[in-house]
């Protein structure tokens, strides 16, 4: 009688469906949970409540400062950057929340917005209460 070394056929035939059907498990599990894509909805949600926070503190600060006045937003929308009108009180003169990359300029209250990499369309937006809102891509945030 011979002694057989090695593995058979049958055996490395097997050993490849099992790895085939492996990788097929991890590629569309993948595929329908994209890592990449629900990091970056985290990013953009956690982004605009950066924003928010900064504008709830900003218009804490100035009903502090104003011995709790009234103060009312002009709904809009900034895009990528822009300015929201706000004013103090019923008769006060209109200021501006200035949005956007940089620094604030003319007296304006600088709030940035954070910035995302090309082809990546961005749409904020403000309403009356001072609720901010984020579009990427068309899809609300």
């Amino acid at each position: 009688m011979k002694n057989k070394k090695g593995i058979s056929l049958i055996v490395l035939v097997v050993t490849i469906i099992v790895i085939i059907i492996l990788a097929g498990a991890v590629i569309l599990s993948l595929t329908n949970n994209n890592p990449i894509e629900e990091a970056n909805k985290a990013r953009y949600s956690s982004d605009k409540t950066n924003v928010q926070t900064a504008i709830s503190f900003f218009i804490g600060k100035l009903l502090v400062l104003n011995d709790g006045a009234k103060i009312t937003i002009t709904p809009g929308t900034l895009g990528d950057s822009g300015t929201a009108t706000y004013t103090i009180g019923a008769s006060g003169t209109p200021a501006k929340f200035s949005f956007g990359p940089g620094e604030a300029k003319d007296g304006k209250v600088g709030i940035p917005l954070p910035s995302y990499a090309n082809g990546i369309t961005t749409n904020w937006s403000i309403d009356a209460n001072g609720n901010v809102s984020l579009s990427i891509n068309n899809e609300k945030i």
